[in-house]
């Protein structure tokens, strides 16, 4: 609002930058208006009533809290209740009169507010729901660091005047009262004045503040508001004077304190020595909280940065203590236990109290100065200098996942011409230990030579180029860059951390923890059980209202080994995704049999660069036809090293199985129920039957102009056809059958006992159990001779259950029966029965039933007196054909 007054014939007055419009009727009252409230002053009464504006012009009919207070601590509340009779004393708590206001529209929550410094405890409210209403217009709001950077170049002649309970002397209308009401003693009340924590009431302050200090030409120009405090300079007005001016217009304040002599001053401690002004922490160090969250060290860390102007090393050791908390923790309150942490905040607390890097000096003068920049993998930092003595420095942490580190040096030098030019410098040397910065840099102001590099960012390199040399243009700003050692360089220290902290400590694993840990897992487990098997953050809460010491990261271990959990509708798991294309042409073949017109069809493709494909029609769905047809394409093309089908009872059969040996070709099955482990022929009969259903041509057509199209739609190279041949091809009978390399990744080795998905599970499906044969693939396993995605398995741990029934059965081996004639008779009577021998299978071919399968009786083994063929009585004749013979 800092600006001239000016007057119209309609008596409205117009004043300040901010476009306010002050109302003046007979001398006596003055009214300002903004978008999200107005005040007005009443000469008479000598006091300002301010009134916020709803948003969209529109009032609540009621709030809907009941919370009357949020009790404060046994300690703090003696004097929270006499700071509230003070209040109800002083008139700004009345009590509430509903014949004169109507009823209470909102009930706001008191709490108290310790403020250690003063030693003092305030009252204040929840005005959350309220504030919700009120739309807060803060694009003009003064900012903290910029009023700082203001005053600091005021001189040294400085005085400070701090209003007396400022949001108290501003009076709120009275057709707002319903909505201040609170309840104090059983009573309630309504506040009359302006709140702290309003969202309109530090704009409200401000407004009235600088209004009044305008309406005299001398107090504005010496004098410079934040909110409640004033800055005055001395060598243009005198701060009685100011103090007069302010009260002949309702403001009172406190006696005017000297800078020089040591005052505080937003927040810090200033004091003159030895013809300059110095400042420093505005209080006591804080100390270490006992238990940390993420909530605790976060308020640590603020508290130790604060808004200080310079701060060194603790900048970018706060920082990492808040990223090392992140990680550590998911939500605000859950405690952190790494040592690492630990060691690094009981260390920064350490160095602090032996040397506290936030003071240095307060006084600014001149346009010329230094811009310390400097980058490293895990911080940028900025320091200005002015006439010899860093007067801001700033640290930010780079992203993991961050640029190159000449980039990163772009950046820090960008940022430091940021606070330049909040300063106000018009001559800036650019001080950097990167020998790459600088020549590019110094290339760019000069113009001596373009700008040279062969790095994969060249644009984005180039626009930071720009945005460098843009202020020198429309700031009119003078900039010079000077090349340093690194050592030599102010800015290194906000970018630097110690070594230790940076690596991981080895935990020593607690040796006196077992028999405490074993308690805390069975109790995990059984309260996961009585809870219906949910997951880890619904299991931890219902831990948590039985033991609250049980942390987060003891449940998931619990909830993974849960059997039950794995057996029905487990948790989806990660597996590590490969790809089904290879490198070279004809190197391996996808196999499936479709359908298409009524007709099957045996499907190849390519899984090389080509994917070229070849359809044959298959007479029948059979085996026969299958390994016709493909032996016919492997005559014609050759053999590959491998072939990938799916489980087709075709592929499965021993005459497919001879036609691959013959041919040294290595057969691989995909994962059952995994129609993707053989994504390439899916994908490509679908385009296949697409073409033939919008073009209604034969299939050989389609695959004709499947083969023809270029792959990219541009280049002729890159359609099938023109790669056939482009291939050494095989011959059955010479080149030697290729090695299937192993799998490293799997998650799961052979003899492993596992739990498999059946076909078709629902959510409440019992998986079944099964041991694995063979590793395929770092996504499939054989488990029996049949491939399964370790998407469907989840690891079989031993149970109670399966132990005693093991237990039960040992010493007696089970085989399955298969039924042969052990006879040589010819004839036998019908009644004759067959007897079953034993013969014994080996037990990796074996799959479980699962637990609970009925057995049929009859099965049990007979002797082998019993033994007999079982022989048909009918009369045998010879085959032949009447009319051929």
């Amino acid at each position: 609002m800092d600006g001239c007054a000016s007057g119209s014939a309609a008596g409205r007055v117009r004043f300040g930058l901010s476009g306010g419009t002050a109302c003046a009727a007979k001398e006596a009252h003055i009214r300002l208006e903004e978008p999200d409230f107005s005040v007005t002053f009443d000469h008479a009464r000598n006091h300002w009533t301010a009134s916020w504006k709803w948003r969209d012009g529109k009032s609540p009919d009621v709030l809907k809290n009941v919370v009357q207070e949020y009790p404060p601590a046994k300690d703090v509340r003696r004097e929270y209740e006499e700071e509230l009779k003070l209040w109800v004393k002083q008139g700004w708590l009345v009590p509430y009169d509903e014949r004169k206001h109507g009823p209470a529209k909102g009930l706001i929550p008191l709490m108290a507010v310790v403020q250690r410094r003063k030693n003092k405890v305030r009252p204040v409210m929840d005005f959350r729901e309220l504030n919700g209403y009120i739309e807060a217009y803060t694009a003009h709001a003064d900012v903290c660091a910029d009023k700082m950077r203001q005053w600091r170049r005021q001189g040294m002649n400085l005085a400070m005047v701090d209003l007396n309970k400022a949001y108290l002397q501003i009076h709120v209308d009275e057709s707002l009262w319903p909505y201040q009401t609170v309840m104090f003693k059983g009573r309630k009340y309504c506040l009359t004045r302006l709140g702290f924590g309003l969202n309109v009431a530090p704009l409200v302050m401000t407004t009235v503040l600088n209004h009044v200090l305008s309406l005299d030409p001398v107090v504005r120009k010496g004098t410079s508001a934040y909110i409640d405090d004033i800055l005055i300079n001395e060598d243009v007005v005198e701060a009685r004077r100011v103090q007069r001016h302010l009260a002949n217009h309702g403001l009172t304040c406190k006696a005017p304190e000297q800078i020089a002599e040591g005052t505080r001053v937003l927040g810090l401690r200033v004091w003159g020595e030895r013809g300059r002004l110095d400042w420093a922490r505005g209080s006591e160090i804080p100390s270490l909280p006992n238990r940390l969250t993420r909530r605790t060290v976060f308020s640590y860390c603020g508290e130790l940065i604060g808004h200080f102007p310079v701060c060194g090393w603790l900048r970018v050791a706060a920082a990492l203590a808040k990223r090392k908390a992140n990680e550590d923790t998911t939500g605000w309150d859950d405690p952190i236990e790494r040592p690492e942490l630990v060691g690094i905040l009981s260390e920064i607390a350490a160095r602090v109290r032996a040397h506290d890097p936030a003071r240095g000096r307060w006084d600014v003068a001149g346009k010329e100065g230094r811009i310390w920049v400097d980058a490293s993998g895990l911080a940028i930092g900025v320091a200005v200098e002015i006439r010899g003595s860093v007067v801001e420095d700033a640290t930010w942490l780079r992203p993991d996942d961050a640029r190159h580190i000449n980039m990163a040096e772009l950046d820090a030098a960008i940022r430091g011409l940021n606070l330049a030019l909040a300063w106000g410098l018009k001559s800036v040397e650019l001080m950097t230990d990167s020998a790459t910065v600088e020549r590019w840099v110094s290339e760019a102001i000069t113009g001596n030579a373009r700008l040279k590099t062969k790095a994969a960012g060249e644009m984005l390199i180039r626009r930071r180029i720009g945005t460098i040399l843009a202020p020198m243009e429309e700031y009119d700003l003078q900039l010079s860059v000077t090349l340093v050692k690194s050592e030599e360089n102010r800015a290194d220290s906000l970018t630097r951390v110690p070594c230790a902290w940076l690596k991981p400590r080895e935990e020593v694993p607690p040796v006196c923890a077992l028999a405490v840990g074993v308690d805390i897992k069975r109790k995990v487990a059984e309260i996961h059980h009585r809870a219906g098997h949910p997951g880890v953050r619904r299991t931890h809460y219902f831990v948590r209202r039985s033991d609250p010491a049980v942390t987060r990261r003891q449940v998931p271990s619990v909830v993974a080994s849960c059997e039950t959990c794995r057996t029905i509708e487990p948790a989806p798991v990660r597996w590590k995704r490969g790809s089904l294309s290879v490198d070279r042409v004809w190197q391996r073949l996808a196999m499936d049999v479709t359908h298409c017109g009524g007709l099957s069809y045996l499907m190849l493709i390519d899984s090389g660069p080509l994917r070229f494909t070849v359809w044959r029609p298959l007479k029948h769905h059979s085996s026969a036809d299958v390994v016709e047809q493909l032996e016919t394409v492997f005559y014609e093309r050759g053999a590959p090293e491998e072939i990938l089908a799916d489980n087709d009872t075709a592929f499965r059969s021993r005459e497919f199985a001879q036609l691959v040996a013959k041919w040294n070709v290595r057969l691989r099955f995909r994962a059952v129920y995994t129609p993707s482990g053989n994504g390439i022929v899916e994908r490509c009969h679908r385009t296949i039957k697409v073409i033939v259903a919008r073009k209604r041509c034969s299939v050989a057509e389609a695959v004709h102009l499947y083969n023809v199209t270029p792959r990219d739609g541009q280049c002729p190279a890159t359609a099938p056809a023109n790669g056939v041949y482009a291939y050494k091809v095989r011959l059955w009978n010479v080149a030697p059958p290729a090695q299937e390399g192993e799998s490293e990744g799997n998650p799961y080795k052979v003899g492993d006992d596992v739990w498999m998905k059946p076909p078709g599970a629902r959510c409440d499906a019992q998986y079944r159990k099964g041991t694995v044969t063979k590793i395929i693939s770092e996504q499939a396993v054989e488990v029996g001779s049949i491939p399964h995605h370790v998407r469907d398995l989840r690891h079989r741990g031993p149970s109670a259950h399966s132990t005693r029934q093991a237990a039960a059965e040992r010493g007696r081996e089970r085989w399955p029966v298969m039924l042969l004639p052990t006879g040589a008779d010819v004839t036998i009577d019908r009644s004759s029965t067959v007897t079953p021998v034993m013969v014994p299978t080996p037990t990796s071919a074996r799959v479980d039933a699962p637990e609970g399968a009925i057995v049929e009786e009859g099965s049990t083994s007979l002797t082998p007196e019993e033994t007999a063929v079982r022989r048909s009585d009918r009369v045998r004749r010879s085959r032949r054909c009447l009319c051929c013979d």
